[in-house]
């Protein structure tokens, strides 16, 4: 008799396989119930139980609350809980509190640990009070988080240069002397050790820079751009819209043509969504660069966007979007464009700049670096790495630099670092401190025994 039945496709015959194996298996777990896989479906281990955050928020603990919570997570088959001493959320509150680190919370923590045992739980606790990350009111200043911070003198040899280098900045803050907060306090901590002194041949296309002086427009007028240029993130200006109430913008115009490669711009709220846009009418434009937004939760303050080499006489930023917050990052929304913004620096650059610097460097945060590459650029744009010398073992305690001058301009950098400021959060302010610094293996280690010391001695 002629087999009458088609081929089946390769790729359904293995379908069906898979489903005959499972069958098969089925099968058997049916048969045989007391198999450990069923049991273990059917009666989890403790090891494969899941475990909760458990916050005690804002200091309002019980020891009745504490083997409450814990009873509950028993009878809903939680495994074990995480404890977490914060400054947020809601819940009962108690007439007195448990302060992070008192005696009184020590010992609800131990008697938390007690219950834990007794309930069969598996206990740890955060890192540190709050949930980021590791700080606390012990962390010293010399164990904290640090930045590199920089100043940058300008020579012309030859010449037998004898003076005090200018001092980098040691204010608290993620990038330059751009602070924490808008307001610093005289008695804000002021730590700063120095680190290095290089000098190099100044490119030639960062000469040219400081002889162009530019003319600088807003819809409101002409303004007076001194605290845009000044290298000074602590100085602000604000920027207005003009007629048109959806579109602000600020206008570079040169009397001849302006070469750049690069422009900087630093917002304390973030960096706006826009464009740079390029004209030598002052009334057709083209885009030559776009200032996306942030890419993280957390958009940057400081920002280096380059693009290639252009020559104009006009260059006009853009703002059509305002600075991206955490939610608007994690929604992946556009924002609505601002009518005011202020900012402490927008500056052009001939020189050549590395695309996005600050974030390369770990100043802020970059998601993806295959877009945000730096194109080719001429020699007389960059630092010949050759050329670069090694100057820290001239320089006195004090920051005064002796040093013979060789022929040329030489740019001069003094190296050093000072605090970022970063705190753990949220925390009460008993538990709040310092960062510790992470790169230290010594400090992060005295962190995690003066944090665990009082627990375990208690």
């Amino acid at each position: 008799m002629k087999n009458t039945f088609k081929k089946l496709p390769s790729g359904l015959i293995k379908l069906e396989l898979v489903i005959l194996f499972f069958s098969a298996a089925w099968l058997v777990s049916g048969q045989n119930p007391v198999s450990p896989l069923y049991n273990e479906f059917k009666n989890p281990p403790e090891s494969a139980k899941p475990r909760t955050w458990w916050h005690w928020t804002n200091s309002n603990v019980t020891k009745e609350g504490i083997t409450s919570d814990l009873e509950w997570m028993k009878r809903a088959g939680i495994g074990g809980m995480q404890l977490a001493d914060v400054a947020s959320g809601q819940g009962q509150v108690v007439e007195k509190k448990v302060i992070f680190g008192s005696p009184e919370w020590l010992d609800a923590v131990h008697y938390a640990a007690s219950e834990a045992d007794r309930l069969n739980l598996e206990m740890a606790i955060f890192s540190s009070a709050g949930w980021s990350l590791t700080g606390g009111p012990w962390v010293k200043p010399e164990q904290a988080m640090k930045k590199l911070v920089w100043s940058e003198t300008y020579v012309k040899g030859p010449l037998n240069y004898v003076g005090k280098l200018n001092s980098p900045p040691s204010v608290e803050g993620p990038i330059r002397n751009l602070s924490r907060s808008a307001r610093v306090l005289d008695s804000d901590t002021k730590f700063y050790k120095d680190f290095m002194v290089l000098a190099f041949p100044t490119p030639q296309d960062d000469i040219k820079f400081s002889q162009a002086v530019p003319v600088v427009t807003t819809g409101t007028g002409i303004i007076d751009p001194v605290a845009l240029l000044d290298d000074d993130l602590s100085t602000s200006m604000v920027i207005r819209s003009g007629k048109d109430k959806n579109l602000v913008w600020i206008q570079f115009s040169y009397e001849k043509e302006f070469t750049a490669r690069a422009i900087t711009l630093a917002n304390r709220s973030g960096i706006p969504v826009g464009r740079l846009t390029v004209s030598n009418d002052g009334k057709s434009f083209r885009t030559v660069a776009i200032l996306p937004g942030a890419q993280l939760y957390r958009a940057g303050k400081v920002e280096t966007i380059s693009f290639p080499e252009t020559m104009a006489k006009h260059y006009r930023l853009e703002f059509t979007g305002a600075p991206m917050k955490p939610a608007d990052v994690m929604a992946e929304t556009n924002t609505l464009p601002d009518s005011v913004y202020t900012f402490s620096e927008i500056k052009l650059h001939i020189g050549a700049r590395i695309n996005r610097w600050e974030d390369k460097a770990g100043f802020y945060h970059l998601f993806n670096y295959d877009p945000v590459g730096s194109g080719e650029v001429s020699p007389s744009t960059v630092i010949d790495p050759s050329a670069v010398i090694d100057l820290t073992s001239k320089m006195l305690p004090d920051g005064t630099l002796e040093w013979k001058v060789p022929l040329g301009n030489w740019t001069i950098m003094r190296f050093g670092y000072s605090l970022t400021g970063s705190k753990n959060r949220p925390a009460v302010p008993a538990g709040s401190g310092y960062e510790v610094d992470k790169l230290s293996s010594e400090h992060t280690e005295a962190y995690i025994k003066d944090y665990t010391a009082p627990i375990a001695g208690h």
